[in-house]
């Protein structure tokens, strides 16, 4: 009898050793990365940047949540997508995901001119922040408001 239990027991041994060794490794940790850009091309008819976000993946592109914030005066964080009210013509700001890519897009609602890229309009560098909260962490957090910087700063423990 001992020797079955024993038998049983390295049986129960190996194959949670199997088992463990094929499950699939998700990163759980929520990034956040800062951008400072110094030009805008123009995409008729956007001006747009094109900000390399590696964390951003074809594993958890559909999953994670993507958020985009931007500054021009430190400790001022703006959740993307943006309109700047400016009568009597607006500027909006949006992004589109892409595995490894976030393309922040700037467009001004008026088919008279381009007007200006955000550099020019607030007449600093705008900075950007991206942040990837996966899948597993917008879950443990449903009631998180993501477009307040500061609670998913204070949430997830994020540095500036």
């Amino acid at each position: 009898m001992k020797i079955k239990l024993q038998q049983f027991g390295l049986a129960l041994l190996l194959t949670a050793i199997t088992l463990s060794g094929c499950e699939k490794e998700t990163p759980s940790a929520v990034t956040s990365k800062n951008f400072t850009v110094t030009s805008w091309s123009w995409e008729s008819p956007y001006y747009i940047t094109r900000l390399s976000v590696p964390e951003l993946t074809s594993d958890n592109i559909n999953s994670a949540a993507v958020m985009v914030y931007f500054n021009t005066i430190a400790g001022n964080w703006y959740a993307v997508p943006w309109t700047q009210y400016n009568s009597p013509y607006n500027y909006y700001m949006g992004y589109i995901t892409s595995a490894g890519t976030v393309k922040v897009t700037w467009v001004y609602d008026s088919s008279l001119s381009s007007g200006n890229d955000p550099n020019a309009y607030y007449s600093a560098n705008v900075k950007c922040k991206v942040v990837v909260v996966p899948e597993a962490q917008r879950k443990a957090n449903p009631d998180l408001d993501l477009t307040d910087y500061e609670a998913v700063k204070a949430t997830f423990h994020l540095k500036d």
